[in-house]
């Protein structure tokens, strides 16, 4: 009894020590992105579930242009991107950063035009909306104005705007016509604007990835491992639970029910299950990239390093 007793005592000690502890503070991690839009919805689902927070990170989106990303991510000044395109050319021209994890390889916009606009000949000459020079939006325009007889370098003229800044540049003639994100596209053709053609049907681009500098892999593969778990549980919440996931893009980018639905169903099986792909279906579409930005070919490891994610999934299992 006595003993009993005592272990008693000694196990509430235990507990009011733990409980006097502070409780661990989130590592703060920053994670740049174009904008609210329908790739990243995975990402947002797992910020707004709380995945994060069950791996201890408090993830900070951040809205850049392409050219301050490429500079900030190879730097260290952000701690991951979710911009593939500017990601790939950067390590094909030797910066020290990689992609670790593919969300799809399938672009999410539609050519959204003027409505006296019939054909994409007929853009020769007008002013493009791009995301940014050299990244995945530019590249997947230009490669759209070329497979219809244009030659993007001479025929047109490329604008940069963010996203939620191209229906207001069409409504005040600042700009033509420009590859819209779903939602955008459904906004524009109720503005009165023409969804011409849906570039997911023209062209295959790495249209959203996870990025990260190679010193953070280095340094901190922890922490990139338990950033990539959140992620995988991010894309698998969001393809098994389709009424939050609509719930949370409704919310996420100001959609309408029956639009959040549309775009929804468009755009799920365009997803990666768990941000792995074979090597046979991303290695063509990144020589294309660079192809595209004049680039020559490189190995698939100087871009791409899938060992972290493999060690999650590996872990998971």
């Amino acid at each position: 009894m006595r003993h009993a007793i005592l272990s008693l005592i000694v196990l509430i000690a235990v507990f009011q020590a733990l409980a006097a502890r502070p409780a661990l503070a989130l590592e703060q991690i920053t994670v740049s992105y174009p904008g609210p839009a329908i790739f990243f919805l995975p990402v947002e689902v797992a910020r707004q579930r709380g995945f994060f927070m069950q791996q201890n990170l408090d993830v900070k989106l951040i809205l850049t242009k392409s050219d301050v990303d490429r500079a900030a991510l190879a730097s260290g000044d952000i701690d991951f991107t979710l911009r593939a395109g500017s990601t790939v050319l950067s390590a094909a021209r030797g910066l020290p950063v990689r992609i670790l994890f593919v969300g799809t390889i399938k672009p999410f916009w539609a050519l959204v035009v003027r409505p006296e606009v019939n054909s994409v000949k007929e853009l020769k000459g007008k002013v493009m909306g791009v995301a940014g020079l050299a990244g995945s939006h530019h590249i997947t325009t230009k490669a759209i104005l070329r497979q219809n007889g244009l030659d993007p370098e001479k025929d047109a003229v490329f604008k940069v705007l963010n996203v939620g800044a191209r229906i207001p540049a069409l409504l005040s003639g600042s700009m033509d016509a420009g590859l819209l994100d779903y939602n955008e596209a459904f906004l524009a053709k109720k503005s009165g604007f023409k969804i011409l053609l849906n570039a997911a049907d023209h062209y295959s681009i790495l249209s959203q990835a996870i990025g990260a500098n190679l010193k953070k892999m280095r340094e901190e593969p922890e922490q990139v491992k338990r950033f990539l778990k959140a992620n995988v549980e991010g894309i698998k919440f969001m393809r098994e639970n389709r009424q939050t996931a609509i719930d949370i893009l409704m919310r996420w980018i100001k959609l309408e029910r029956e639009a959040a639905e549309a775009i929804y169903q468009l755009s799920i099986n365009n997803f990666t299950r768990d941000g792995t792909i074979e090597e046979s279906l991303l290695k063509p579409v990144i020589d294309q990239q660079l192809a595209e930005s004049k680039i020559k070919e490189v190995p698939l490891s100087q871009v791409a390093d899938f060992s972290p994610l493999h060690q999650v999934l590996k872990e998971g299992r």
